[in-house]
């Protein structure tokens, strides 16, 4: 009887750590892409024409891209996996994405409208200091990268905006968001190391028509940012040619954390006839990815266009007009992918 009550505790206790290693294998990340040729991904969001199917606009997407932003629904980011688990899920990101052979680039955010705090209900008067609100953050971005497995991770967009508003110190200082992304970071690579981590800041104050205050990137610790990556609308500083825009434009923005993957989440020049129209915007894609990053010794990773058609027949920034009509940009769009 001894026996075989040791035999039990023996099998029991096996069982116990081959489910123990079961829930600590590390997450291997679904979307591992060859980078092409050119040496930088490509992506774009798949806006639809007037009377285009999403299927065709994702489709189209996918024959001179590699990458599509997904924001959800879009979703606050305490349902964002849930969203991914789901239908919803299954449609954009399994069959229009990866199985149109693209990859997502997942984008969480805590900054909500007027650069508030984005909370779950019930926590409205949370701070960015306040324990509860971050460890429901935390939690949300762990159960995305489970519920999705990405190989590029957001976790907050466009940061510097936080930073400009409310400043270093305080309840919602910025200092406490460098402290969670620290933690969220060392969290993600845990559970899933080859998920490339990083967030995103705006290189323009757009709404303000001026450079954004970079120095806070010298905040963060270099080795918790895989790819240092920006949004930039640069006209909106005054420029209406690209040829205005200064050779270290990027690379001084890069200089802060030097020897990065850079990239490019959202990145754009309009076809404005005031703007230098179709000739201009074609121009800016062969400068932003040349002059302004490559020429300048800086090592592009990530290149996205902000979307593919105009949002309507008075938009400007697509590579397609509302009507499905191709632009010039999309020519070059097309070139420079190679495909």
């Amino acid at each position: 009887m001894k026996y075989l009550f040791r035999l039990g505790s023996f099998i029991f206790l096996l069982v116990g750590i081959a489910l123990t290693n079961a829930c600590t294998k590390p997450i291997v990340p679904i979307d591992l892409h060859q980078l092409p040729s050119r040496g930088f991904f490509m992506g774009l969001l798949p806006t639809i024409a007037q009377g285009q199917s999403f299927e065709d606009a994702y489709y189209q997407v996918s024959q001179f891209s590699e990458f599509v932003p997904v924001w959800g629904r879009p979703t606050p980011f305490y349902n964002f996996a849930e969203d991914l688990k789901g239908e919803w899920g299954q449609i954009f990101v399994k069959q229009l994405i990866r199985d149109n052979g693209m990859f997502p680039i997942i984008h969480l955010s805590f900054i909500g409208s007027g650069i508030t705090l984005v909370t779950p209900p019930g926590m409205e008067d949370s701070t960015l200091s306040d324990k509860n609100w971050r460890a429901e953050y935390k939690k949300a971005v762990v159960d995305v990268v489970k519920a999705i497995k990405p190989r590029y991770l957001s976790i907050g967009n466009e940061v510097n905006r936080w930073y400009e508003k409310y400043g270093l110190e305080g309840y919602n200082g910025f200092e406490n968001f460098v402290s969670l992304y620290n933690e969220i970071y060392d969290k993600v690579k845990k559970i899933s190391p080859e998920t490339e981590v990083f967030c995103v800041f705006a290189r323009e104050i757009v709404s303000e028509h001026r450079e954004a205050d970079l120095s806070m990137l010298q905040l963060f610790d270099p080795n918790k940012i895989d790819i240092l990556v920006f949004t930039s609308y640069p006209y909106a500083l005054g420029w209406n040619n690209p040829s205005m825009i200064p050779d270290d434009y990027y690379s001084k923005s890069a200089d802060y954390i030097p020897g990065k993957p850079f990239g490019f989440s959202e990145i754009a020049w309009p076809s404005l006839k005031e703007l230098g129209g179709e000739q201009a915007q074609a121009d800016f894609i062969i400068q932003a990815t040349g002059r302004l990053t490559r020429d300048r010794g800086i090592h592009l990773h990530l290149f996205g266009w902000s979307w593919l058609h105009d949002l309507n027949a008075n938009d400007t920034v697509g590579l397609i007009r509302y009507d499905g009509t191709e632009k010039l940009a999309y020519s070059t769009w097309k070139n420079i992918s190679g495909k």
